[in-house]
């Protein structure tokens, strides 16, 4: 896998060694960043199912502010740590969190933190449901910035409901874009503004 742009542009990301990984195609991931752009200079960014770290790696390329990788795997959270002392060297400790953590005690860990993102993202094994676990989890700890966006990837024979809503918190698919069998929605974060 290569980085398609941004500082990093060209780099290669070594994939976790251990169990299988569905990665992000690269010609999937330079559309998604063609679409998002623009939202990540700056942005605090959520890689969920981090896998490798290439989603929330080609972020940093990009120039987000800072990436929380969250995967339950120690072969992958591995991985994302070589892939992001190797790019980044010293750097990536200041730009980058990893947790260990199946993705829905990580967001709750991250709601009682009161941490927010501007940019998740979800590339969550097919088959198991867990992109509209993970969906609903997000709203229900509103640690998705408002107007921040959420894409989520998935297999176009399971198709994802068009907006969650939880806790005064709502996501709405504002976006759909498919690529052969995988089909990228991008929700934003609609709540009404949130008095503290």
């Amino acid at each position: 896998m290569r980085i398609t742009a941004g500082k990093y542009a060209g780099r290669t990301v070594a994939p976790p060694k251990g169990p299988r990984i569905r990665p992000t195609q690269d010609q999937v991931r330079q559309a998604l960043f063609n679409i998002v752009g623009p939202k990540v200079e700056g942005a605090r960014v959520l890689d969920l199912f981090a896998g490798s770290g290439a989603l929330g790696i080609e972020s940093l390329s990009h120039g987000a502010k800072h990436v929380t990788f969250v995967d339950r795997s120690g072969f992958c959270i591995r991985a994302v740590e070589q892939n992001l002392e190797r790019l980044l060297g010293q750097a990536s400790w200041e730009s980058s969190t990893l947790l260990k953590a199946d993705v829905l005690s990580a967001i709750r860990k991250l709601t009682l933190r009161g941490q927010t993102f501007d940019l998740v993202f979800l590339d969550p094994p097919y088959g198991q449901d867990l992109a509209r676990k993970a969906l609903i989890a997000l709203c229900r700890g509103a640690i998705v910035s408002q107007s921040g966006w959420v894409v989520s990837e998935s297999d176009k024979r399971d198709p994802l409901p068009p907006a969650f809503e939880d806790s005064g918190s709502r996501l709405v698919s504002q976006r759909v874009e498919t690529y052969g069998d995988t089909v990228l929605t991008f929700y934003e974060d609609c709540s009404l503004p949130r008095h503290v």
